[in-house]
């Protein structure tokens, strides 16, 4: 009957409101902007992955496909955010970020690990680390 379809619609858009908050708490993939931001976001989110890039950096631009493929799989569990040392140059300051590209994770603000370069492992290695911190803290 036509009442309990428009309940099960209300229900279904109340539950995909919930969810895009949730996912809006900690962002897919930012841009960050200012350092404000950044450190928001670390205080906002138990695992931030932060890619230190920059427009010119040939491997920053080979690694895109792997925070995005990251980003894709891990979309509901961790933040990740882009960093572009260009126009954020006391962020690299502030974390050390002496070549790009820099992966630094975080677990509750604080950096855990941190992948320098490009590398054909580099997606296992994160992964792996995601993954423990993702075990470690349940």
């Amino acid at each position: 009957d036509m009442e309990k379809e428009i309940d099960f619609i209300k229900r279904r858009l109340l539950l995909n409101m919930v969810k895009k908050r949730k996912s809006d708490n900690c962002p897919f993939v930012r841009k960050i902007h200012s350092e404000t931001q950044f450190i928001n976001i670390l205080r906002k989110c138990k695992i931030t992955l932060a890619d230190f890039w920059a427009q010119w950096c040939a491997p920053c631009k080979l690694i895109e496909p792997v925070i995005e493929d990251l980003a894709r799989t891990y979309r509901e569990k961790i933040a990740i955010i882009k960093v572009n040392i260009d126009t954020n140059p006391s962020l690299a300051v502030r974390y050390q970020v002496l070549s790009i590209p820099t992966i630094i994770l975080f677990n509750r603000g604080k950096e855990y690990k941190r992948f320098v370069g490009a590398s054909p492992l580099l997606s296992w290695h994160i992964r792996r680390v995601i993954e423990e911190l993702l075990t470690s803290s349940m």
